[in-house]
């Protein structure tokens, strides 16, 4: 390598750094291997110190140790029992309840319904007879005056809908000349029946004496008998016109005053009239007649129902049948309605149907709802609700106190007054909700009364599973 004239401390800095390059890295590798073995000794020492003190731990340490094993340990004392320390219970957040008998009764999930009339309590009025409508009911209505301070004037008007009326009112009256014409036959043939009656007690009477012939005699008990059924004929015939028995009395009261030396044949002038009357009391649904209308026996003129209560039919589907089949019907139940929100209405169902509608799989349910306030209509979507007497042979216990080990539910049950020792037993699940379990109550498994563990049962079953049983 040549050298400058200014000598060796003259050379450029490049060529400074490359002569003393090997030496830096010799420096460098000689300081790594230096700390490398500096701080393996030091973890050596470290790890020797400590397993100096495991092997020899102090006394007070193997005591603790000692009591540790023998006081606070889970084992299994029996196939099916276990003793759980109070300090194992603690670290396993154990909690224990009491069992109890049933106290209320249960309430199903609400099914969906709609209101409708209700056929025992609603009526179709309709005229026995053809003929022309001749007079309708009449109801006083006040009228208002143009002064403020006069008292309404009632002034009466036809009936209209929404009017209420009572059993027996009337409503309509129906012109029939076939009505007149069959009373005036009943009473001629009353008329007829008497003298012929007469007639014929005489006969009898002059035949013991041979100054009549037997024939004659014959003759006239026939026209008796020919009398009394043309009597029952008519009369059938008014009462299937549901002519009221007391009018066929009249009637009958009205042929006797026939019957003496100065009455005078003059038809009633009533005779002919049909008066339609309300069936039942109730609220007027319908009106379809007017005066001078004629009318026949297949017209409804009015529709009449008590809507004091209304039928409720709700459709379940047959999976929830089973639900319903422990009713003793009928039964109570409460029905709510959108269309009139906060307010419950009580019913109660009363049938259940024997049929499935094969396109909607359900089961109608039937019964009704008290309606007295009118605030129901029919057609209203509404939710029943029904509840179940309290059960019989169940137990109830907290939702946390079954668990499942995918073969079986199983509760423990505190068996022992130091309350340490627990017996695993299965359970039947009768039904759940979001804070009770029902159990099916059978001999030897739960009891009211019973302590339970209430929250840990998963785990504390687990630990049961993992334990050995003893010889």
């Amino acid at each position: 390598m040549p050298f400058s004239p200014g000598g060796w401390w003259q050379i450029s800095p490049l060529c400074s750094w490359e002569l003393m390059k090997p030496i830096t890295t010799r420096i460098g590798r000689a300081v790594t291997v230096g700390l490398v073995v500096l701080t393996a000794g030091g973890a050596a020492a470290w790890l020797a110190a400590g397993n100096a003190h495991s092997a020899n731990p102090p006394a007070d340490e193997k005591k603790d140790a000692k009591e540790a094993d023998t006081h606070a340990k889970i084992h299994r004392v029996g196939v099916d029992d276990v003793v759980v320390p109070k300090v194992i219970q603690t670290s396993l957040a154990l909690k224990t309840g009491t069992a109890v008998a049933p106290s209320r009764k249960r309430k199903l999930p609400a099914f969906q319904g709609r209101l409708n009339f209700d056929n025992n309590q609603f009526a179709r009025v309709q005229s026995p007879l053809p003929g022309p409508v001749i007079e309708l009911a009449e109801v006083p209505e006040p009228v208002l005056s143009a002064m403020p301070s006069a008292t309404p004037t009632p002034i009466p008007r036809p009936l209209k809908m929404m009017d209420k009326v009572n059993k027996g009112d009337l409503l309509a009256v129906v012109w029939s000349k076939d009505l007149g014409e069959k009373k005036s036959e009943f009473v001629d043939a009353l008329s007829r029946l008497k003298t012929d009656e007469e007639t014929l007690r005489s006969l009898e009477s002059a035949a013991q004496s041979g100054a009549v012939p037997e024939r004659t005699v014959r003759d006239a008990a026939q026209a008796v008998k020919s009398d009394r059924v043309a009597v029952e004929r008519a009369e059938a015939t008014l009462l299937s016109w549901r002519v009221p028995k007391e009018d066929i009395a009249l009637l009958r009261e009205y042929s006797e005053r026939l019957a003496t030396p100065d009455a005078k044949r003059t038809d009633p002038a009533k005779w002919a009239r049909v008066e339609i009357k309300a069936p039942i009391g109730g609220t007027i649904l319908e009106k379809n007649v007017a005066v001078g209308q004629l009318v026949d026996p297949t017209v409804d003129l009015f529709r009449i129902g008590d809507l004091t209560s209304l039928a409720v039919w709700v459709h379940v589907f047959e999976e929830d049948l089973t639900l319903l089949r422990d009713l003793k019907l009928p039964t109570t139940w409460t029905v709510t309605a959108a269309a009139v929100p906060g307010v419950t209405f009580h019913g109660r169902m009363e049938t259940i149907g024997p049929s499935i509608d094969q396109s909607q799989h359900t089961a109608l349910v039937t019964g009704t709802v008290q309606n007295s306030g009118n605030q129901l209509r029919a057609g209203m979507a509404v939710s029943v609700n029904v509840e179940l007497d309290v059960p019989t042979g169940e137990v109830e216990v907290p939702a946390g106190a079954v668990a499942e080990d995918g073969r079986e539910s199983f509760i423990f049950v505190q068996t022992d007054a130091s309350g340490e020792r627990f017996t695993r037993k299965p359970v039947t699940v009768v039904r759940r909700s979001r804070e009770v379990i029902s159990i099916a109550e059978r001999p030897g498994c739960i009891k009211p009364g019973d302590t339970v563990v209430t929250a840990g049962s998963l785990l504390l079953g687990d630990a049961f599973n993992d334990l050995p049983q003893p010889k």
